[in-house]
């Protein structure tokens, strides 16, 4: 069985969200809750795992949204949209997501090189308010220019300090290169004073605005301004605004936000003031293995959960800045059962559709889901704790056989995936059967337009009649009957045999008739219909007449 190459599967894209959300998840500027400016009491902020991630390839988005200081209610709708790429969950540039715990998260998914404008729009207590990221697919992140660090990464808004962007590959002149700076949804340009191939400086602008103790701000750097095609990078957590000193820890977000029971799920936790002197992380009161530190992020694994009896036992995450004893704790992770799959109904479906719901039966899943059947993305239209419930998308085939395979379930903000079960796609016991047609013969010389029906099974899926090599007009009437249009053959009109008068219907041919189904099943009635012609009398010769 031959199916239509895809890029990726969906097991592939989230397994590389893990990844990038384990190794390099990123903040966007607190400005970009901005929007809705008369709604204060309602505020989105919207995160992703990669700014700068490579065509193809997929990254984490996540809104964290607040009512009055509190998480919004669990169930809240976030409406995330883009104009470049699609969210996995249903292969579409707009998905709905609802929140838990005040946090909706999702995956975009670029299908080559761009930008994606992506905006999250929360409504709840009659007010709404929006957030806006800007991800910038590469088209090769091997030969790309690359940040690794911002030194200072903590500046005062009033402006006018030098920051290094330390990285690689960089190229141009300070007048064709553009640094910019975003904080609450308000965008300034640096100076540029310097560019290396691994460093860019740049003078940082005022923002009298920013009054909070930490505003973490997001810098696009652009490489080659006079080229046709420049280079563009979004840093959005590599550097901060602030009037805090920098060894006052603030939590922002958490990523992944839940795991197993089991621990050991890698997550990074986004926010600021971070001492790269040494920190500690609690969930609850037990202490987490730090992987790495950064004044903005900490990689950590988190340790294994209490009893939880099957049930979400959420606890909270809690840094402390050893060299200051200062802690801070604003997020919360929650421990879920791990993830199992149970049962499947139904378990088989038309690999061409219509496809009816299909339910799976488990534990520990948690939206957003990724779910594959036999190979191919579903989509998903919802998700509990114990049961998904999807839609099967048509597998396109080129011979005429069922397609099995196994049921893959991944909860995307945490990469945990479980695969099991079984699903069959129905090819070849839906492939179309003839049994008969009527008329069996007739003459479409005499008669354009000619038509005859074709009994059988399954004729519903049929794509294609040939009479025949001839390709026929068909219309399909049920499930086991169509009409099909004799094509002409073209042929000439014979001579009439001995004996026969003119204008007798003769036979001319006799062929097969085969129809095709959307599933490339064919079906054959052999001596299917015979072409008839009026024959012409031959042409008396001389030594008839005189006979």
């Amino acid at each position: 069985m031959r199916r239509i190459a895809i890029a990726l599967t969906l097991v592939a894209l989230v397994a590389m969200l893990h990844a990038c959300a384990a190794d390099a998840p990123t903040k966007p500027p607190a400005g970009g809750g901005g929007g809705g400016g008369n709604n204060s009491a309602l505020t989105i902020s919207l995160f992703t795992s990669d700014a700068n991630p490579k065509a193809g390839t997929c990254t984490l988005v996540e809104a964290v949204a607040a009512l009055n200081g509190n998480p919004v209610p669990d169930g809240t709708s976030v409406v995330f949209t883009t104009d470049f790429g699609t969210f996995s969950q249903n292969g579409l540039p707009t998905v709905s997501v609802v929140s838990s715990s005040g946090a909706a998260v999702t995956a975009l998914c670029g299908p080559g090189a761009g930008q994606a404008k992506v905006k999250a729009t929360v409504t709840t207590g009659g007010k709404t308010n929006s957030a806006n990221v800007v991800v910038v697919f590469q088209p090769d992140a091997g030969t790309l220019p690359f940040v690794s660090s911002c030194n200072p990464s903590t500046g005062n808004p009033a402006g006018n300090e030098t920051i290094t962007l330390n990285g690689g590959r960089f190229f141009g002149t300070t007048g064709s290169t553009r640094v910019q700076f975003t904080a609450n949804g308000i965008t300034r340009d640096g100076i540029v004073t310097g560019v290396t191939s691994n460093a860019v400086t740049v003078q940082t602008p005022q923002f009298p605005e920013l009054t909070a103790p930490s505003t973490l701000t997001s810098i696009t750097l652009t490489l080659g301004t006079n080229l046709s095609s420049p280079v563009v990078l979004s840093l959005p957590n590599c550097f901060a605004f602030g009037t805090s000193p920098s060894n006052t820890p603030s939590i922002t977000a958490i990523l992944p936000s839940s795991g197993t029971f089991d621990g050991n799920t890698r997550v990074t936790i986004i926010g600021s003031g971070f001492s790269t002197g040494g920190v500690q992380v609690f969930f609850g009161t037990v202490e987490a293995t730090v992987i790495s530190t950064t004044f903005n992020q900490i990689v950590a694994l988190s340790p294994a959960g209490p009893p939880g009896n099957g049930a979400e036992v959420p606890v909270g995450v809690t840094v402390k800045n050893i060299n200051s004893g200062i802690v801070s704790g604003a997020v919360t992770f929650t421990y879920r059962p791990a993830l199992k799959l149970n049962s499947i109904a139904p378990n088989e479906e038309p690999a061409d559709g219509p496809f009816t719901p299909v339910t799976i039966f488990g534990a520990g899943f948690q939206a957003p889901v990724a779910v594959v059947l036999a190979g191919r993305p579903a989509v998903v239209s919802s998700v509990s704790a114990t049961e998904i419930v999807v839609l099967p998308t048509s597998l396109l085939v080129t011979d005429c056989s069922d397609t099995p395979g196994q049921v893959s379930v991944t909860n995307i903000n945490s990469g945990d995936t479980v695969t099991g079960l079984s699903w069959l796609y129905l090819v070849k016991t839906f492939a179309p059967a003839l049994q008969f047609s009527q008329p069996n013969a007739g003459d479409v010389f005499a008669n354009p337009g000619l038509t005859v029906t074709l009994f059988g099974q399954s004729l519903s899926r049929v794509t294609k009649v040939t009479v025949g090599s001839r390709a026929a007009n068909f219309t399909i009437l049920s499930d086991s009957q169509i009409s099909v249009v004799i094509p002409d053959d073209l042929a000439v009109a014979p001579t009439c045999p001995p004996g026969t008068g003119g204008g007798t219907e003769t036979n001319i041919e006799t062929v097969d008739i085969t129809v095709t189904s959307i599933t490339g099943c064919t079906s054959v009635l052999s001596q299917a219909f015979t072409y008839q012609r009026q024959c012409i009398a031959p042409t008396p010769t001389a030594a008839s007449v005189g006979q």
